[in-house]
């Protein structure tokens, strides 16, 4: 019992730990991705982030990922509240921008303090997770939306860089006064969501091995039409290629180059093929490249049913599995 039960712990615990990382990188490409230098601002998107996400692993402990999902959405709400101000208030000050992007991660620490005890229930009782509604997030997510697509009407207008401050402070004080009153709501959207992390990160560690093996066969088909492409240059007196508008031999960084855009069907117009031959190579490997995609998507799937339809995993329930099998004998009396 003790050896199952530590055994989902161990497999719960490298979940949690894959997820992390995957939410570290992702806030510091937002991070460096927004900031336009190393900058306070920076530093505060950083700041917030952390102190959120902190703030939520303290308030319920254990449930890793509903704090991952909590760090993925703030940092949707980071992108978002970037392109808000780069569109509508470009001229904002810089003090105003950062309180304004403040404004509604504090809400929301603050409604789920308010609200802990119920949130934590939530948190901890699978019964009350089942009890959803697909709508539920739309009540709160309508009226955000609503008052920021209200400010579009704001560069056309003769507003002073004080008026649009003042715009700014008022609107996201909206937005901040609708997530502390929704912040259950909220909560519970983030616990679905951490759920579906939870169960695409113990699926994605299933799939490592057909992943690796279809990985393999892909990579082959590009370094063996890659070598195609530079022999047919290298050994041919006829020019095959044009490159950046002029006909000559390519190398085999730019072969390899354009191996991977023709077998992914992506021609961003660089590389041309230019001769009959090298049109006829590409056809073939974008028609073997179509194949290996087909084939390789179907045999991942059928080994993932078959990991699915190979039985239960009693592992990862052993209490309730071991309290049937108590029940077995008192049956047969």
């Amino acid at each position: 019992m003790s050896n199952g039960t530590t055994g989902v712990n161990g497999r719960s615990a490298r979940y949690r730990l894959s997820g992390i990382v995957f939410t570290g990188v992702m806030v510091a490409l937002v991070a460096f991705g927004l900031a336009p230098v190393v900058d306070f601002f920076f530093y505060v998107i950083l700041a917030a982030l952390f102190v959120g996400v902190t703030a939520m692993y303290l308030s319920f402990p254990g449930s890793g990922f509903f704090c991952i999902a909590l760090a993925n959405f703030l940092t949707v709400y980071t992108c978002l509240f970037a392109f808000f101000i780069e569109v509508n208030f470009r001229a904002g000050d810089r003090i105003e921008i950062i309180i304004a992007y403040l404004l509604p991660i504090a809400a929301f620490n603050v409604g789920t303090w308010l609200r802990h005890g119920e949130i934590r229930k939530i948190v901890v009782d699978a019964r009350l997770r089942e009890v959803r509604h697909l709508s539920r997030p739309f009540r709160w997510l309508a009226p955000v939306f609503a008052i920021g697509a209200l400010t579009f009407v704001l560069p056309g207008l003769p507003l002073s860089p004080a008026m649009l401050d003042l715009i700014l402070i008022a609107a996201m004080a909206a937005i901040a006064g609708i997530v502390l009153l929704v912040a259950r709501d909220v909560a519970i959207f983030l616990i679905d969501v951490g759920l579906m992390f939870e169960d695409f990160f113990r699926r994605m560690s299933g799939m490592i091995l057909p992943a690796m093996g279809f990985l393999t066969f892909y990579s082959m088909n590009i370094i063996v039409f890659a070598c195609i492409y530079r022999i047919m240059d290298r050994y041919s007196a006829a020019q095959h290629f044009r490159v950046e508008g002029v006909a000559r031999d390519i190398d085999f960084p730019e072969s390899l180059y354009f191996s991977v855009i023709t077998l992914s069907t992506v021609g961003y117009g660089e590389i041309v093929p230019m001769s009959d031959v090298a049109r006829i190579v590409a056809a073939v490997q974008i028609v073997l490249g179509v194949m290996l995609l087909l084939f390789g998507f179907y045999e991942i799937m059928s080994y993932a049913r078959g990991r699915d339809q190979s039985g239960p995993d009693f592992s990862r329930a052993p209490e309730t599995t071991g309290k049937r099998r108590k029940r077995e004998p008192a049956a047969r009396h």
